[in-house]
């Protein structure tokens, strides 16, 4: 069985997998806007305003992004806060806990 430092230093390491991969929906997500932004003003400046076109299609593709980041920050909340309750427990009611968070995080959704 794995102990409380290697499992806390696991946790440490999802944690900044998780904030790399955060930071990538943020830029992406901040790309797709500025994208939307400069159809649009090019649409008003030229009066062309077919270029708005994209800028539709641009901040419809900024729902996928936000629900991945909101989904990541709440993973992040629940594993930067587990260990602390989880060392306070007996090692057997912890080992069920680990498991109930792990399948609450990452198992299957109904």
């Amino acid at each position: 069985m794995a102990s409380t430092d290697e499992i806390l230093s696991r946790i440490d390491d999802v944690l900044t997998q998780n904030r790399r991969i955060e930071w990538t929906y943020i830029v992406l997500t901040v790309a797709l806007f500025g994208t939307g932004i400069s159809c649009f003003v090019v649409a008003l400046v030229s009066g062309q305003f077919a270029w708005s076109a994209p800028s539709l299609i641009t901040t419809g593709l900024l729902h996928w992004p936000l629900k991945e980041i909101k989904e990541i920050r709440q993973k992040n909340i629940a594993l930067a806060t587990a260990p602390m309750l989880i060392t306070q427990l007996p090692k057997a009611k912890a080992a069920e806990e680990i498991q109930k968070l792990l399948q609450s995080l990452y198992g299957e959704k109904r």
